[in-house]
Formats: structure tokens, C-alpha cells, sequence
């Protein structure tokens, strides 16, 4: 069949039968830019192309762009949604799984940045976010219905134990105030903070009263933050923005416009980096970026980005590892507390803690992360303080603020 209806149903009763689905796949560039034309009907210019055949990209932003257009692409990145949480967090899990409980493999090299990296299974990758995916639509056209499903919410601590989260609140954009300088970022930082960041922020560089800021708005300024600090391009940004290149890249110099000490400090960065070869952390530790020289203007710009992303991550990653240095050692001498880290995900510490030790162990833990600001042996003193969230639970995925 070749009616929007006809391709749903046949499209979401796959979902059923894998190896249909699998035949349908194989052919969906077939389908989608063949016998639909698609492509033909987008109003972007240069569509992605993927392989040595130069054949259209049927990747996630390609399928996005093209879902006003039929119905079709939805359907195949719901499709992919279900089969990856599937394969992730039913058979990834299942496959590691000893005596009702997981251990992953933690590497301390595995990353450009210096956080640490996890394997067998990849705890890190499991969303804090619920995921809503659609159940499938039968003939007799029934009322669409949806399962939210928590991943995180399958790890549960043992019994007399409770989790406990410490989260850096925006440590990269406090990083990013301390090493620009910027006066406006400076001033977010050092004052109260009755507001939420990333609101004032939007309502600063948009020049909106804070009560007209939306959900979208703050969300939109919090992508082009980080767009600044992970050294993103304007193609990426555009992608996650959801608009044109031409509009990212307004976006992006209407913020650094407002800020204009983080373009000084990306400059200077660079600048550093082609004279010396590398870059180097907030603590001293360096990463060589020998294509900064390059002939080639794709692989140069690819090391620009990249040194001014490890300058602000990495650093970081840095404090990160020094909170989990300093909060093993205060555990350890303590004559009661029995606190273990159980994982790191980014910015976030993850420990398994006695029920009745939670109050005593979340002081410490606050104490000990947030005075990093000032580390007189590593001669480390931020222009801005560190803020941690702390959350309790019995499981990941329902933590509440404590």
C-alpha cells in the first residue's frame, strides 16, 4: 500500500515480527526517497549523505527534517527508539547481570577529556530522562496510547541502604565564567543565584523580562552554551536547534555578542595551542593537538574546537576526579561511615549509603565538593563558588531533593 495509513500500520505491526521489519528497513531508502521523493520535497539545500556511493542519509536529524513530510519517518525513528531501548536495557543488561546485580569495567584513559569511562555495561549511557514511546495502532483504530518508561528506575539500592546523588550544578559554564572573565557570567555566578541560571541567562542575552522566558527558550540558550563549550559548529547546533544555519548562526553571535570575553577566551585558547602544541587543564594536565598546524582547514578547525572543549571539560573532569579523591579519603578515616561510589556519570557521583548515615554523609559530601573552589595546594582559587545538588533515593531513576 502506498497510503500514509498503509505504511503506519505496516510500519507499527513490524514491531511484532523483527525479521519483517528488518526486510523493511533494508529497503527504507527505497521507499522514503524512491517511491516517496522526499528528499525532493524538503526545503533544505544540502541534505546528508552518507557511504562511498554518496547515497542520502537516512540518520536521526535527516529523518526529523523530514517528518512534516509523511508520516513514514516518524515511524522509523520510533521503530528505532523501542529496538534501542530494548537491545540497551533489557538484553545489554541482562547480559551482565551476576546474582541480581551489575558491575561495570571503569576506565580511567578512555576519554580525550579525562572523565572516566564505563563498559560492560555502559552505565553512563542510561537516560535520566523517562522515554514515551507509542504503542502500536491496530486496524480498528483505537486511541493512541503511550508507555513512559524510566531506565534508571531498574536499579534499586540494597536493603538498608539508600542512593545518594551529588551533582556539580553547571560546573562547565562556571568554569567557563572563571577562565573568560566575562563580567556578566562573573556577576550569574557570584551573586545569589535566586533565579535559575539558564533563565536569567536567556532573559540577559535575549533581552526578555525573566517572566517571558519559556521552557523553550531556556532549553534553546542552554544548547547554544554548550555549543560554546563542547566547540560544536553552526551545522550541529542548527541540527539540535531544530532551525536553519543561517538562524544557529545568529543565535550563536547574538550570545557571544553579550559575552564577548568567551570569544576572547576561545581566541586565546587557539592562539596557545598553535604555538604550543597542546592544551592544558584548569590543574595542569595537557593534551596534544598536533593537527592545530594542519594544512588542511577541516582537521585545523576540528583541533581548534577541540582544544577550547578540553580547556573547559576536562578541567572539569579534574575536579570531578578530585571530589572522588577526597571524599574516598574522609570515608575511609571516618570510624563510622561506610559510604561507597557506586558510579560517575559526568558531573555526578553516585554513592550507596547506610539509611541512618544519609544526613552525616550528605554534609560531607557538600562540604567537601563545593570547597574545591579553593584548593590552596594545587593553587587553585575560582573567581566563581561551586554549587552542589545533592538527591536521595532507593532507586536511580525516583531520586528526590534532599
Amino acid at each position: 500500500m502506498e497510503t500514509s495509513q498503509g505504511y503506519s500500520l505496516f510500519f507499527f505491526h513490524a514491531y511484532e515480527k523483527p525479521l519483517k521489519l528488518a526486510e523493511a528497513l533494508s529497503s527504507r531508502k527505497m521507499i522514503l526517497f524512491g517511491k516517496l521523493k522526499l528528499h525532493l520535497l524538503s526545503q533544505r539545500k544540502h541534505l546528508p549523505r552518507t557511504g562511498l556511493q554518496n547515497q542520502l542519509s537516512t540518520s536521526e536529524a535527516m529523518l526529523n527534517s523530514l517528518q512534516d513530510l509523511h508520516p513514514l519517518p516518524k515511524i522509523i525513528l520510533e521503530y528505532r527508539q523501542v529496538h534501542k531501548i530494548k537491545s540497551t536495557f533489557v538484553d545489554g543488561l541482562l547480559a551482565y547481570m551476576k546474582k541480581g546485580s551489575i558491575s561495570s569495567t571503569w576506565n580511567q584513559t578512555g576519554t580525550v577529556t579525562g572523565r572516566l569511562s564505563a563498559k560492560h555495561p555502559n552505565i553512563q549511557g542510561i537516560s535520566k530522562h523517562p522515554i514515551q514511546i507509542s504503542k502500536p495502532r491496530d486496524f480498528k483504530g483505537k486511541e493512541k496510547e503511550t508507555v513512559t518508561i524510566s531506565p534508571r528506575a531498574l536499579f534499586v539500592s540494597s536493603e538498608g541502604h539508600t542512593f545518594l546523588a551529588a551533582d556539580f550544578s553547571q560546573i562547565e559554564l562556571r568554569i567557563l565564567a572563571h577562565l573568560s572573565g566575562d563580567p556578566e557570567l562573573l556577576k550569574l555566578f557570584q551573586e545569589s543565584e535566586k533565579d535559575d541560571v539558564f533563565s536569567t541567562l536567556t532573559s540577559q542575552w535575549k533581552e526578555i523580562p525573566m517572566e517571558r522566558v519559556t521552557h523553550m527558550d531556556r532549553e534553546q540558550t542552554k544548547k547554544v552554551v554548550y555549543s560554546v563549550v563542547y566547540g560544536a559548529g553552526k551545522e550541529r547546533l542548527a541540527a539540535c536547534l531544530g532551525v536553519t544555519v543561517q538562524e544557529a548562526t545568529h543565535f550563536l553571535e547574538r550570545f557571544l555578542k553579550k559575552y564577548k570575553k568567551i570569544k576572547d577566551f576561545s581566541q586565546t585558547v587557539i592562539s596557545q595551542c598553535h604555538h604550543a602544541g597542546y592544551v592544558t587543564s584548569i590543574l595542569g594536565r595537557r593534551r596534544p593537538l598536533p593537527r592545530i598546524c594542519a594544512q588542511d582547514q577541516k582537521l585545523r578547525a576540528q583541533a581548534e574546537r577541540q582544544a577550547v572543549n578540553f580547556v573547559v571539560q576536562g578541567s572539569a573532569a579534574d575536579l570531578c576526579k578530585l571530589a572522588m579523591i577526597r571524599i574516598f579519603a574522609a570515608v575511609a578515616t571516618s570510624p563510622t561511615l561506610t559510604a561507597r561510589l557506586v558510579a560517575q556519570i559526568h558531573d555526578e557521583l553516585l554513592f550507596e549509603v547506610e539509611d541512618a548515615q544519609v544526613p552525616e554523609f550528605a554534609a560531607l559530601v557538600r562540604r567537601m565538593m563545593e570547597s574545591l573552589q579553593q584548593v590552596q595546594t594545587l593553587e587553585l582559587q575560582l573567581k566563581v563558588p561551586l554549587k552542589v545538588n545533592l538527591t536521595v533515593g532507593r532507586s536511580w531513576g525516583h531520586l528526590a531533593p534532599l
